[in-house]
């Protein structure tokens, strides 16, 4: 599965972390409404030291910015999912020993992290640095998971190919399992999430930046109508399309790293899942940025 981070005791963070602790007062009003909420986080890309620059960007300032504004939300969200690219280029252990700090407020407020794996993450230092021997390997060699509340489905994937290099793939077994867990699923409404974005046919002589086996992929897909969206990172851009032959809802995630185009959000998203819907509105770093704010709503229904 990918790593589950579950919570830490508050004595036990405040003892092993500089920062200070901080408890938000989760409004009971919000919990107790119709909407859950959960947190979208991708493209961390964490180094050992947090205050690394790249591109303009404080990788490490900008989690610790995205993890305190989810402790002011006000409604404690189901989780927090990570896609993809947690560390800085080929993952260091110590990256991911800075990762593990610098969300430990959320942990030690009883919020469950849940990551999958990027091109930019090595899976023997993240497996060492965030699992246990115990932790269940459906698909042997990746990391998947699938997370289930009252409302909907997540299926987590593993699309890392090949460490620091640009393509990424899920494989014939990976692929497999995946139709055969949607097939014994419940009907709840189901969002796929993997950290390569989907890419059509290739012009001769370009070369593949996103999942080798997006074909593959979407044959599974098409054969679930539970499956309402498929959500990735990778190319840093906050973007929302359809699939042309299935439907299904296409969400790039920002990154809370950097962005390749200057004109593009960073930042994090909150996926509020309703009976009816769900709408996923862009959080910014830069809340001053044209598109801070902007909603994204899904039907279940379509």
């Amino acid at each position: 599965m990918p790593i589950t981070l579950s919570p830490i005791s508050r004595r036990r963070w405040i003892k092993g972390s500089l920062a200070a602790a901080f408890v938000p007062a989760w409004s009971k009003a919000a919990e107790d409404g119709n909407a859950e909420a959960w947190v979208l986080f991708s493209d961390t890309h964490i180094a050992a030291d947090e205050k690394l620059e790249a591109r303009g960007a404080v990788m490490g300032e900008n989690l610790a910015r995205c993890v305190n504004q989810v402790l002011k939300m006000g409604q404690k969200p189901f989780g927090v999912l990570l896609n993809g690219d947690v560390a800085y280029l080929d993952g260091q252990q110590a990256d991911y020993a800075t990762f593990l700090n610098l969300i430990a407020p959320l942990r030690e407020n009883a919020i469950q992290v849940h990551c999958t794996l990027g091109n930019h993450d090595d899976r023997k230092h993240f497996i060492g640095a965030m699992t246990s021997p115990q932790d269940p390997h459906p698909v042997e060699g990746k990391h998947v998971e699938i997370l289930s509340s009252a409302t909907m489905n997540w299926i987590l994937l593993d699309s890392l190919f090949e460490i620091n290099q640009t393509p990424g793939q899920l494989g014939e077994a990976q692929l497999g399992w995946l139709d055969r867990s949607l097939a014994a699923a419940s009907d709840k409404p189901t969002v796929v999430m993997m950290h390569h974005n989907p890419q059509g046919p290739i012009p001769e002589g370009k070369k593949v930046t996103g999942l080798l086996d997006s074909e593959a992929l979407f044959t599974v897909l098409s054969r679930h109508k539970k499956v309402k969206a498929l959500i990735y990172g990778h190319t840093h851009t906050w973007e929302h399309q359809r699939h042309e032959a299935t439907g299904i809802h296409l969400i790039n995630l920002p990154p809370v790293a950097y962005v390749f185009n200057q004109a593009r959000p960073n930042g994090w998203v909150i996926a509020r899942a309703t009976a009816s819907q769900l709408e996923l509105e862009l959080r910014a770093l830069n809340p001053a940025h044209e598109q801070h704010g902007e909603k994204i709503q899904i039907s279940w229904a379509a």
